[in-house]
């Protein structure tokens, strides 16, 4: 089992990009096992269901996170780990080997942090009408998950997953695309859903993090490459 790790930036941010790419290495991890995404890597299809999509929109309101991580674990082997993290995020030491621990001692597909705010503080309007009662009722009182950084197993099933999570945040965009001064955490809304459906969705404990120093937020520096030029 490898450990592989991926990033996305549009023109703008391959500077950044780059920087993180060192950060990467310092890590442990091997060039072979970085993968620098761009909005090129999305393909005809992608732009074929969010035509509008571009940076001003955040690539389809973030529609390109589960459409590139497809696109990145049909270059890797199964059972590899793939972990994404956003470009303004630093790796610290330590992270490859916690997940490699993770990933082999416990039985999950999708492990991300959770944030410190519940679900329902950034729901889009589409969602507040859309979902069912249980699902509402559920954001009232457990936390959105932070997918700024996010590790998968790959297997058959993950990518069904992954697969669903993109047309959930597809789906979500459309309405953002005319109503697009919703303040909403696009992608973590969705992959909320999934959370609240698969068990195989694991999300840490912030307060967990933040009491016991435990979990995946203690190798990950987040924003802290946002300022750097």
């Amino acid at each position: 089992m490898k450990i592989h790790c991926c990033s996305f930036a549009s023109e703008n941010f391959v500077f950044k990009q780059n920087i993180q790419k060192k950060y990467f290495l310092a890590a442990g991890f091997k060039n072979e096992e970085i993968h620098l995404l761009n909005p090129g890597n999305l393909g005809k299809h992608f732009y074929k269901n969010q035509p509008k999509a571009s940076e001003n929109n955040k690539f389809g309101w973030f529609t390109f996170k589960p459409y590139s991580l497809l696109a990145t674990l049909e270059i890797i082997e199964e059972g590899d780990i793939l972990l994404y993290m956003d470009v303004n995020d630093k790796p610290l030491k330590g992270i490859k080997e916690y997940l490699e621990y993770q990933f082999l001692n416990k039985k999950f597909d999708l492990l991300a942090p959770s944030t410190n705010y519940f679900n329902i503080r950034f729901l889009s309007l589409f969602h507040r009408s859309n979902l069912s009662p249980e699902l509402i009722f559920s954001s009232y009182f457990n936390f959105q998950p932070e997918a700024g950084a996010i590790a998968i197993r790959k297997s058959s099933k993950s990518k069904f997953i992954l697969w669903t999570w993109y047309y959930l945040t597809l789906i979500n965009s459309q309405e953002l695309d005319e109503n697009y001064y919703q303040k909403t955490r696009h992608d973590q809304e969705t992959l909320f859903i999934l959370s609240r459906i698969y068990k195989s969705i694991k999300l840490e404990s912030w307060f967990k993090y933040k009491i016991l120093r435990k979990g995946i937020r203690r190798f990950i520096d987040f924003e802290k490459l946002r300022n750097q030029f």
